[in-house]
């Protein structure tokens, strides 16, 4: 179920979608964005991060959307509640609103944020 999680200044989601792009999976960090083909909808995708290893291979958690619903909204999918899901799935959904929220406040151009606190980004 696709479910509006924020809104937000039109500003301020290109600047975490910036952000996350700085970011991405290519340059050590955790995301991958993908925009649509006119470049004003985005789909970020974000991965674990390793507390032992750099190098890990990204495992996809989740993912939330950019200006879909309308423009500085962000959604997320989150699971049925008439749906049983596993419990590590309400967790990646937790984790993702929480990387939102920090990218939200944080996410600007030129700060270091580290995301290792995040257990449910964790592997």
């Amino acid at each position: 179920m696709h479910s509006v999680y924020r809104t937000a200044s039109p500003e301020d989601v290109f600047r975490i979608v910036d952000f996350c792009s700085s970011n991405n999976v290519k340059n050590g960090g955790l995301f991958e964005v993908y925009p649509d083909s006119g470049g004003s909808l985005f789909m970020v995708i974000v991965n674990s991060c390793s507390e032992f290893d750099s190098k890990h291979r990204p495992h996809p958690l989740g993912a939330f959307y950019c200006n879909y619903a309308g423009p500085g909204v962000i959604t997320i999918e989150e699971e049925d509640p008439h749906f049983d899901g596993v419990e590590s799935r309400r967790r990646h959904v937790t984790a993702i609103k929480q990387v939102i929220d920090i990218l939200l406040a944080e996410g600007f151009p030129g700060v270091q944020i580290s995301f290792n606190e995040l257990p449910a980004l964790k592997f």
